[in-house]
């Protein structure tokens, strides 16, 4: 028996991101590579004992880097047993307790694998792999923690026997809006998952290192290049080159609320292709490239057919990113070097800066940063009902904040890191501190201090699994203005109707320019 397709698919990865690791195994345990990768496993199909030969090979080499080629062994070994090896499923069960053992307290992105002390963070048990039963295949998500109600709330009366849990920027909403502003805490899910090739990336990141006092990052495969960090720019550097399916295409509106609770909301359309996905990406030539990103605005009126196009830089002080405006009025594509660091979002109407973007983004230089470590604190997490296509905008906005109604809060482990602007440097926020996701790598609550010490803006990244691809990221963002009381919620999709879009190819010239230059026509 074989089956050619599947074997495309485990004999691909094995070969992409086992060969380094094998090689090495190679030197140091006189294992050779022709044991794993001879013809005829690369050929037309593999068999089912070909298959468990694979997995044996790395299972030898797992006395090197035994985290990483014991996955590798496992994928083989389930392959064969897919393709039904009689024997393969013993040699699952006999790797599986020293899988557990090799993965030590750590999961494969680099969390704290059990629970907290008194239950109430559980330990991770492979995230949301699966849909709910309910879901629709190319519908709107569905929550699949629909039935449950909060444990508690938290409000201005109680907020103070809960602070330990709490953030400063969570603490001055309550102090702010003190008969409206609730947290509705539910039972904590860690829903995180990422696909296998991604955790095997993260894992076999063991040699990633900072460069240019932390303004870039070499010798990492990908994404999550530190997943055991010792200091802050690798804690940030995690948030900046975390998994978002590879390439994502999505519709949302950015919604601005007036001090009064009056707003006003402008669609926009986004794609973002990582390098992994991006035809034509040259590994030597387009090396310090992150990403490209495009936002074309589809309303209102008076704004339609603005296109942004921007292409990011890895490290932002070697070369700065680049960025081009289509101006619709004008028909022109100009050079836009005023979009970054503290410069206004787009169609932000000044409540956030355009570092702000995806909670932050953008080079790291102008802050010192400094770890604080690890803590638990209640966040925003599987927030699905902020995607809740029964509900309108004006359900989700009130005045002040939003709807805390249809908002939910558990209690996660999170790594606390703080930027202090440098001597010499300049930027609105002179400080802020970060909260960012043991387990996604995502900034969920930031907090934004001005020149004379004061919390300025308080940010929240709405997380949710993107179950239907293997994808943790946000439902939006919302940054709240304490002096103003107004507030920017970026990101909603509930009006919107598409889901988002993960894991197509897309070319490079469609991201240049010349290619928003025609599309303005």
């Amino acid at each position: 028996m074989s089956f050619t397709k599947r074997r495309a698919t485990y004999s691909t990865a094995a070969l992409v991101m086992g060969i380094t690791s094998l090689s090495m195994a190679v030197n140091a345990k006189g294992i050779e590579t022709t044991d794993c990768f001879a013809p005829p496993y690369f050929e037309e199909s593999v068999t089912e004992s070909q298959a468990l030969d694979i997995g044996n090979c790395f299972y030898k080499a797992s006395n090197f880097n035994k985290n990483l080629n014991l996955q590798y062994a496992q994928s083989w070994y389930r392959f064969a047993s897919d393709l039904g090896h009689p024997t393969a499923h013993e040699n699952l069960e006999k790797i599986e307790s020293e899988l557990v053992t090799a993965k030590g307290e750590l999961t494969p992105l680099g969390g704290t694998l059990s629970g907290n002390a008194d239950g109430s963070i559980p330990s991770w048990d492979g995230g949301l792999q699966t849909p709910p039963d309910t879901y629709v295949k190319g519908g709107p998500m569905v929550n699949p923690f629909a039935d449950e109600s909060p444990i508690y709330e938290i409000n201005a009366a109680n907020y103070k026997d809960h602070a330990q849990f709490l953030s400063d920027g969570h603490k001055a909403l309550f102090e702010a809006y003190p008969s409206t502003y609730t947290l509705k805490v539910y039972p904590s899910h860690r829903t995180a998952y990422v696909p296998q090739m991604v955790q095997n990336l993260s894992m076999a990141n063991t040699d990633s290192e900072l460069v240019h006092e932390g303004n870039g990052v070499e010798n990492y495969e990908l994404y999550y290049p530190f997943p055991t960090p010792e200091n802050a720019h690798q804690v940030l550097w995690n948030h900046l080159l975390r998994y978002r399916g590879g390439s994502l295409l999505r519709e949302y509106d950015h919604v601005v609320v007036q001090h009064n609770g009056n707003y006003s909301a402008v669609r926009i359309e986004e794609v973002g292709v990582f390098p992994e996905k991006l035809v034509g990406y040259d590994d030597v030539k387009n090396a310090n490239d992150l990403a490209y990103f495009r936002q074309t605005v589809l309303a209102p009126a008076r704004l339609t057919g603005t296109i942004l196009l921007v292409h990011e830089s890895k490290d932002q002080v070697k070369e700065p990113r680049q960025s081009w405006i289509y101006n619709s009025g004008q028909r022109r594509v100009r050079r836009a070097p005023q979009v970054a660091y503290d410069s206004p979002g787009t169609a932000s109407d000044g409540l956030r800066t355009t570092d702000q973007a995806d909670m932050f983004s953008g080079a790291p230089d102008r802050y010192e940063w400094t770890l604080v470590g690890k803590k638990e604190l209640y966040v925003p997490y599987n927030n699905y009902d902020l995607m809740n296509p029964e509900l309108k905008h004006d359900d989700l906005i009130q005045k002040g904040h939003l709807n805390p109604d249809h908002l939910r809060y558990e209690k996660h482990r999170v790594w606390k890191i703080v930027g202090e602007v440098k001597d010499g440097q300049r930027h609105i926020y002179a400080k802020r501190v970060l909260y960012i996701d043991e387990d996604t790598w995502q900034i969920l609550v930031a907090d934004q201090y001005d020149g004379k010490g004061n919390l300025w803006r308080v940010s929240e990244g709405f997380h949710v699994q993107y179950y239907y691809a293997d994808t943790p990221w946000v439902a939006g963002d919302a940054h709240y203005d304490l002096r103003s009381q107004r507030y920017l919620i970026s990101g909603l999709q509930n009006e919107v109707r598409k889901p988002i879009k993960f894991g197509f190819t897309m070319n490079k010239g469609e991201l240049s320019p010349a290619a928003i230059r025609r599309m303005g026509k």
